[in-house]
């Protein structure tokens, strides 16, 4: 019996952690809100474009569409996107996509804004329209990343026949990463491009391993899978590279000319085929083959190129991004999980290390398969890495997911370091483990970074009444206060507790200003209601609840101060605020003392340009004065090193709109402290008066900072982290109120 019985028990591991997958992808995608996922707002409208017209976009910078840089992709994963969702009708696509004006891109905001876009009722079940579209066009998502598990189970099986745990635990390690499975339950062409590396680097190990003879049919389906690859998206161009040159390697091993020339000919030719026609399409439309120079144009470049300690100041952001960095890279997981995840990996490469170190005994720890295959692998880590640093040397796109792509390949590498590490009774806990996190991260992540704050039946026992009404419908019931006393640097939460009459006719924009007794703002958080959850257009009427304000005070913010907590509603279309109970159109909610850190200098900072300077603190002289009169602002420099040159300090006075009302560029101490004579350690004090023009007109005004070498004009630049950061050369100090 149990020999007629164990074929089933080999296949029923791999099958339940497939369809484990399966049903997590589902699971991330009904929880998910719609165009939640990175860039997902933009493949849509191309799958829609071309399941309406079956035309490929024509990009014009110019004239930018919905699908804005990914129209500039190669087109096979929205073809079959296209393919299942066009009978379905899509007019309502536009009416889904209304953004959300304060949207935390990139930023991982205390207080919400997570979302993109504004959700609404009509993207409940039951489905219908472009609603029910997108979940189709995610359900090809989540068949792709079921078949790239299943794959890279057989690549695994490839490597080491023998070894069954081994294929099992590669298979769990991309099948329970939270960002795989969140990125295989959205519409994005990363998902095909995944497969498609993944069945070829299988057909490329089997080649290597001997499984399978180089023939004429082997090398057409290697082009043919490297074409489909080129086709679903530009890094596939490094695995087409990969399967030429393992062809001919292997030609050349089995010293052959047909082998030699031929086959990577003919792999070639096919790929060409497959995918050249939309090459030749870029070249004849942009100029450019691979249509990536307008793709960048579009998506933006960076200003200049990042230096190597930039790119390295990157890496943490990039590991979480491999992990679960959900939303537009906005809703984290908690910061021990990526700590441990990021453990996993120096476990896998610990592993190696003992490997390496084990002598004679090294064989029974290796699959028998790398011996031959490892230049497969490890070949196209180096291609796709290449690849991706090149394009983050262009372009912000640091991205862990991008590095998905090599998922087979590093998965069974991983899996070979932590079974020759961990003792046997440990070596399935990191599958475990990753489960039980992807189960948990729709509950605990991404579900409440996109939920609607509950009703509340009673106001807080600590809120402080208010009772203001903006407008005809909107009242500001309460407020839970904030502490007394603030540091600069440091978060000030609050919360609002509003009421709506009736259903207001707009999606209002809170303000939340902090602002001091020279009525310059400190600080200031703007955001739709519900941290961008709940506008105030969606409200059900006569329904009470609390909002919850973060504001961040700026490192430079003066101290010592006195404020006040300032609240007010505008259109966010029009700019138009809404008037506030019986005049103006703001109400203060608290008062709040921002107190000055400690330090030797007043108004500590760290503040480091290049050259070894940074500005360690400030103070001004005056918080307010009136054109024609003088405000001196005072400086404290430390030299980190020597300067190499003798440098100016510049110092403006700006308005809100950038117009200069007062300037004075000098080097320190009028001259008589030159940055090339500093001494390491050395601290300056240097005061620069500043002649406030006689025609600037009343409001607020803020002071830009920095150096620049005399003779060239050229700025120094800002330090963060050790990285140069070449965008910024001025640092932005609070200012005065011109009377």
């Amino acid at each position: 019996m149990s020999a007629q019985t164990h074929p089933a028990r080999k296949t029923l591991a791999p099958a339940a952690i497939a369809a484990a997958f399966f049903a997590l992808a589902a699971l991330y995608s009904v929880v998910t809100p719609l165009f939640e996922s990175p860039d997902e707002l933009w493949h849509v409208p191309f799958v829609t474009h071309l399941a309406q017209t079956w035309q490929l976009p024509v990009q014009d910078p110019a004239h930018p569409q919905p699908w804005q840089q990914e129209g500039s992709q190669p087109p096979l994963y929205y073809a079959l996107a296209a393919l299942l969702t066009a009978p379905l009708p899509a007019d309502d696509l536009p009416a889904l996509t209304t953004r959300n004006p304060h949207a935390a891109v990139g930023q991982i905001a205390p207080d919400g804004n997570a979302n993109i876009v504004l959700h609404t009722p009509a993207e409940s079940w039951p489905w219908r329209g472009a609603v029910l579209a997108v979940h189709l066009a995610r359900l090809v998502s989540a068949v792709l990343g079921t078949a790239s598990v299943l794959v890279v189970y057989v690549l695994a099986r490839l490597l080491w026949p023998a070894n069954r745990p081994f294929a099992l635990i590669s298979m769990a390690f991309v099948a329970f990463n939270p960002m795989f499975i969140f990125m295989s339950a959205s519409v994005n062409n990363d998902n095909l491009i995944i497969l498609l590396a993944a069945l070829l680097l299988g057909r490329l190990v089997a080649l290597r391993c001997g499984m399978v003879k180089l023939t004429t049919a082997q090398a057409a389906l290697l082009g043919l899978l490297g074409g489909l690859a080129a086709l679903s998206k530009i890094s596939g161009l490094g695995l087409l590279a990969l399967a030429g040159l393992t062809l001919l390697a292997e030609g050349l091993r089995q010293k052959s000319w047909r082998a030699t020339v031929g086959y990577p000919a003919l792999a070639g030719a096919v790929a060409l085929a497959v995918a050249g026609w939309w090459y030749a399409r870029n070249l004849s439309l942009y100029g450019d083959w691979s249509g990536t120079q307008i793709m960048v144009q579009m998506m933006g470049a960076r200003p200049v190129p990042p230096t190597a300690a930039q790119l390295l100041s990157e890496v943490p952001g990039l590991a979480r991004s491999f992990w679960g960095l959900f939303g537009y890279f906005s809703v984290p997981m908690p910061a021990a999980v990526y700590t441990l995840l990021n453990l996993l990996l120096v476990a896998g490469a610990a592993g190696w290390l003992k490997i390496a170190a084990a002598g004679k005994r090294r064989a029974q720890f290796i699959p028998p398969g790398l011996r031959a295959a490892w230049p497969v692998l490890l070949g196209w880590l180096l291609i796709l890495l290449a690849g991706f640093i090149q394009w983050t040397l262009r372009t912000p796109a640091t991205q862990g997911r991008l590095l998905f792509p090599a998922l087979a390949a590093l998965a069974p590498l991983w899996a070979a370091g932590w079974l020759a590490l961990a003792p046997s009774k440990l070596r399935g806990l990191p599958a475990a483990a990753m489960l039980a996190l992807s189960l948990w991260v729709p509950w605990g992540v991404i579900g409440p970074a996109y939920a609607r704050p509950p009703e509340l039946a009673r106001l807080p026992a600590n809120a402080e009444p208010l009772n203001v009404t903006f407008g005809p419908n909107i009242t500001l019931l309460a407020v839970v206060p904030p502490q007394n006393s603030v540091r600069p640097g440091e978060l000030l939460p609050l919360s609002l507790i509003w009421r709506g009459k009736n259903t207001p006719p707009a999606n209002y924009s809170v303000f939340t200003h902090l602002v001091d007794e020279n009525g310059l703002i400190v600080a200031q958080r703007d955001s739709l209601h519900g941290g961008g959850n709940y506008p105030s257009g969606q409200w059900t009427p006569n329904t009470t609840f609390a909002d919850t304000r973060v504001l961040q005070l700026p490192a430079t913010a003066f101290a010592p101060a006195q404020a006040q907590l300032v609240v007010g509603l505008y259109n966010p279309a029009t700019g138009e605020r809404l008037p506030a109970g019986s005049g103006g159109d703001s109400v203060t909610v608290a008062r709040v003392s921002i107190a000055p850190n400690p330090g030797e200098f007043p108004n500590p900072q760290q503040l480091h340009f290049a050259d070894g300077i940074s500005l360690v603190g400030y103070t001004l002289d005056r918080r307010q004065a009136a054109p024609g009169q003088t405000v001196t602002l005072s400086l404290f420099w430390q030299a980190q090193a020597t300067p190499a040159q003798n440098y100016k300090v510049f110092v403006h006075l700006v308005d809100e709109n950038d117009r200069r009302a007062a300037q004075h560029d000098s080097e320190p101490q009028a001259g008589a402290a030159p940055t090339g004579g500093w001494q390491p350690g050395q601290t300056i004090r240097d005061d620069h008066p500043l002649h406030i023009a006689p025609d600037a007109p009343p409001g607020p005004y803020h002071l830009l900072v920095g150096l620049y070498h005399p003779d060239s004009g050229q700025r120094l630049p800002l330090q963060f982290n050790g990285a140069a950061r070449v965008q910024a050369d001025s640092v932005t100090l609070p200012g005065i109120g011109v009377r």
